[in-house]
């Protein structure tokens, strides 16, 4: 190739090469190669169904992507076969998405904007080996029907009020009677708030760089897709925080830079000046949780379940030179195998150092309210996050829930991939008996039945204290709101969590009811590989995973009960055990929990738990550890915590 395309310069392929050569791209590199090019094209030729927005067009999208990149790096006439092919079977679809408007128009919010970037990266990347007669159906695509539906898609959400209605396309296939059941009706205003928004804007860069000074709407589109980007990063926390989880951030910000570099590199608009990006990748250090079964795990709080990719980051590396963005981007599992890491080899620049930033803080309270705590930034490190503060999109009922991970295990556990759709059995993952946290008379706080899809529920918590040393935290939620509004006699559901890093964990929960009912503190168990159990005894639990143990001990003001038990869900969709510690029908309600952690093989030391009648006092020593800590209740409106 001796040309510059949308993303990169002719100059660049050395570069791009050598970054492909990596050990950390090989991996991605031979499967784009070495792809079943026969199974795609019997795909693309005999399977693919074109009323199949959500999932043909996907597949065809990245078979396309993926074999243009190759036949521009590494010239290969089978990978131009197969994504010519591509090309001209996504250009055959009606339209690129399954969302209508009135009926009729189509409205670009889900796979629109993606599609179009595939197509016109492919075209770009395949031109001297195109037609004019394909180069000119790309461009009658995108300014017929892709433009007009990206643009009725970011207008919808700037000005809902004018949307005359969206829903469902009757023609596309693969939807369930549960999806098709969705009320569409107030998405304009959902999901002008969420990653859909970039998603959406996407397709306007897309058609405005492909057909910049080719067609008068270009600029219009152009300056359209900037202030949506502009405008979207303007309402993220200006610590760079993103609500949504850090699997949410990687797919948004992944269409968000890359429609950034289409308006630079084609249309002269620069957003680099938008938002402090290198506080993203500070952000995602944060919430990184490498086990040893997941080495591209997150704290998952909410439906993200993996760290961001590679993509994001090595923009943030090159553009801002960032070494925390480019030390996460080469770590272990973070590149994956798709399409799209062909961004992460472009953007790529092996002159930034990869070091984590020396001022990087572990513990910090992340929007909408997530306590997070760590000990470090390895494996065998200790994070903490309790479930604080407001309702975010792609949120679960969880309200005071705890998440711990130690030794390189998921130790307290928050459910990974609940679904997406009520329907199904695993959307019992999202609601609160499914988490670290309490049931009032077995029934969980206040969330929705995904009458509107996964936005966000009513249920908000109150961060009452947060308090952290050198090597402790402690944070004081209460939940007595989402609660009360799911008709629960709530006045206070109080849970205090106090961490000494690494290896114990306090927690105290404290509730004041209108009317006597009795109370359960749920502890989830990681089981997706089946090696997960609990135990329990009259005095506490104990949960066991490959590399490490969690022991806990309870007591409280009246006799507890403590038991072993798995969620009520059928054996084909997972065993998710956990222990529950219940307290009978009563209006007020104290109890503690003392969990040590230890590795696996090693014993765990002894705690003793008494109340001298104002305070919990836990004393003992854990791991050559010598603990003496002090939870002042009685009256107060928070317990006061000595450590």
């Amino acid at each position: 190739m001796n040309r510059s395309t949308l993303l990169f310069d002719a100059d660049e392929l050395p570069r791009i090469r050598a970054t492909l050569a990596r050990p950390e791209f090989a991996a991605y590199w031979r499967s784009a190669r070495e792809a079943d090019l026969a199974d795609d094209e019997r795909f693309l030729r005999d399977e693919l169904k074109l009323e199949q927005v959500n999932v043909d067009l996907v597949r065809a999208s990245n078979i396309l992507q993926r074999s243009a990149f190759v036949h521009a790096v590494a010239p290969d006439p089978a990978h131009l076969a197969v994504a010519r092919l591509a090309l001209n079977r996504i250009l055959a679809f009606r339209r690129w998405d399954w969302i209508l408007e009135a009926g009729t128009d189509t409205v670009g919010v889900m796979r629109n904007g993606t599609t179009s970037i595939a197509v016109v990266l492919g075209a770009d990347w395949l031109a001297p080996d195109l037609t004019e007669a394909e180069r000119d159906a790309v461009a009658s695509y995108l300014a017929r029907e892709s433009a007009p539906a990206a643009a009725r898609a970011v207008g919808g959400m700037n000005q809902p009020d004018q949307v005359v209605g969206w829903g469902m396309d009757p023609a596309a296939a693969g939807f369930d009677a549960a999806y098709r059941a969705v009320n569409f009706s107030r998405w304009p205003r959902i999901l002008d708030v969420n990653n859909l928004r970039i998603i959406a804007t996407s397709g306007l860069a897309a058609a405005a760089a492909y057909l910049h000074g080719r067609h008068p709407q270009a600029e219009k589109w152009a300056a359209m897709a900037e202030a949506s980007l502009r405008l979207f990063v303007s309402r993220l926390p200006a610590d760079g925080a993103f609500p949504e989880g850090p699997d949410y951030w990687h797919f948004t910000f992944d269409y968000y830079f890359v429609s950034a570099e289409l308006l630079r590199r084609r249309c002269g608009i620069d957003v680099r000046d938008a938002y402090d990006f290198p506080a993203m990748a500070r952000y995602l250090q944060l919430v990184t949780l490498p086990t040893h079964d997941t080495p591209n795990g997150c704290i998952n709080v909410g439906d993200a379940f993996r760290a961001a990719g590679a993509e994001s980051l090595a923009w943030i590396g090159r553009h801002f030179r960032d070494g925390t963005a480019n030390q996460l981007a080469l770590q272990p599992g973070i590149l994956r195998l798709e399409a799209n890491s062909a961004w992460a080899a472009i953007w790529f620049d092996p002159t930034v150092p990869a070091r984590r930033s020396a001022d990087l803080l572990p513990d910090r309270v992340l929007f909408p309210g997530i306590v997070v705590s760590r000990s470090g930034w390895t494996v065998d490190d200790a994070v903490l996050a309790l479930r604080s503060g407001e309702p975010e999109n792609h949120e679960h009922a969880d309200r005071n829930s705890v998440f711990y991970a130690a030794f390189g295990e998921r130790l307290l556990n928050d459910p990974l991939k609940a679904s997406y759709l009520s329907s199904h059995p695993l959307w019992l993952l999202r609601l609160t008996a499914a988490h670290t946290t309490v049931l009032i008379d077995g029934q969980g706080h206040q969330y929705h039945k995904g009458e509107e899809g996964t936005n966000a529920s009513q249920a908000a918590a109150t961060l009452e204290d947060y308090r952290t040393g050198r090597d402790w935290m402690c944070a004081t939620s209460d939940a007595a709101d989402a609660y009360r509004r799911a008709g629960l006699p709530a006045q206070a559901v109080q849970r205090t969590v106090v961490f000494l890093k690494p290896d114990l964990v306090i927690i105290c929960d404290r509730l004041t009811l209108t009317e006597a009912r009795p109370v359960e503190a749920r502890f989830q168990v990681f089981n997706n590989d089946g090696h997960g159990t609990v135990t329990a005894d009259a005095a506490g639990f104990l949960i066991t995973r490959p590399h490490a143990t969690l022991q806990a001990r309870t007591a409280g003001l009246a006799p507890l009960t403590v038991t072993a038990a798995q969620l009520d869900l059928p054996a084909e969709h997972g065993v998710y055990p956990y222990a529950a510690v219940a307290s009978a029908a009563a209006t007020s309600h104290e109890f503690v929990t003392v969990c040590t952690a230890a590795p696996a093989g090693t014993a765990h030391g002894e705690l003793t738990i008494k109340h001298d009648g104002s305070a919990w006092q836990i004393r003992g020593t854990h791991r050559d550890r010598a603990v003496q800590v002090s939870l002042q209740t009685g009256n107060n409106l928070r317990p006061i915590v000595t450590i």
